[in-house]
């Protein structure tokens, strides 16, 4: 195993989404990780419903100060996922 590899093995998802959302260019980062109330806006749902969400850990978002940024695909994922269970 590399040292990269060992690396990558110890850095949490947590850690992981916080170094997509870095790494992201200013628009590219906007447009995939979205505030809570854009969130709720697209779903149609309560700011609580999504923060409740992030804190069980079912829809992935980066903290920034006392706020979310979601992760848009995960927010999708998680979704699609209710939508499935409901077949």
């Amino acid at each position: 195993m590399t040292a990269a590899h060992e690396l990558r093995l110890s850095v949490s998802p947590e850690e992981e989404l916080l170094e997509l959302y870095l790494s992201l260019p200013k628009k590219q980062r906007e447009e995939r990780f979205i505030n809570t109330a854009h969130a709720a806006e697209l779903t149609g749902l309560a700011v609580r419903t999504i923060q409740f969400w992030i804190e069980n850990g079912t829809v992935r978002a980066v903290p920034i100060g006392k706020k979310y940024r979601v992760d848009l695909i995960s927010l999708r994922e998680h979704l699609k996922r209710q939508v499935e269970k409901r077949r």
